[in-house]
């Protein structure tokens, strides 16, 4: 986990999941402005030109790398889901549901800390959620099988609910200013914290 106080600069989580490359080429240019703008105005409200503008080249620069502003939404996002498919199998492999659980929500944690700006558009922006559904006709089995995960398999609609209200939950008070003044650890025992309290097994009265 990260050791930093508050939200990072875009330009400080380029420097980790999305940007892999010192001396970046022009498709990792265009993702790179495509997230800065996104996180500042959506995915709706952003246009190809916004992208070349923030990137000082031409429209026809930014065709050159994709030819639809969906591509560019699912290079932007993909590193994040590959992440999260990774983290989730390595959950899975483990014995015992609350295990499985911890596991899964703990690197979920440090993946949401690491990667705010991100991890918000994945579960907040409805565009991106379209694109990604469009695209990745997987997604939504990724989703079962992370419900699975933290609430079991045969989970009725209270626990289901439960699981989606810890993820996306995690993901806003990660990227809330309201907790700036918490470093990185200290946000992310709390984040752990309440998402396994969420999650938690409800006695039978």
């Amino acid at each position: 986990m990260t050791t930093g106080v508050g939200p990072p600069s875009i330009a400080h989580e380029l420097g980790g999941l999305v940007t892999t490359t010192v001396t970046r080429d022009g498709r990792q240019r265009v993702i790179d402005a495509a997230l800065a703008q996104f996180a500042q105005y959506g995915v709706e409200g952003t246009s190809l030109q916004m992208i070349a503008d923030a990137m000082g080249v031409t429209k026809a620069a930014v065709y050159y790398h994709f030819k639809t502003k969906d591509e560019i939404v699912l290079a932007v996002v993909s590193p994040a889901i590959e992440q999260l498919v990774l983290t989730l199998g390595e959950a899975e492999t483990r014995r015992g549901r609350a295990t499985r659980a911890r596991a899964f929500l703990s690197a979920f944690v440090d993946l949401v800390i690491g990667h705010r700006v991100l991890l918000t558009l994945l579960y907040d922006d409805v565009a991106v959620l379209r694109v990604v559904r469009t695209e990745r006709p997987d997604f939504d089995q990724i989703a079962d099988r992370i419900s699975a995960v933290l609430v079991g398999p045969d989970a009725g609609p209270a626990e289901e609910v439960a699981s989606a209200v810890a993820l996306t939950g995690i993901v806003a008070a990660a990227a809330s200013p309201d907790f700036a003044e918490l470093t990185d650890a200290e946000l992310g025992a709390h984040l752990l914290d309440a998402g396994l309290r969420l999650i938690a097994p409800r006695r039978r009265r």
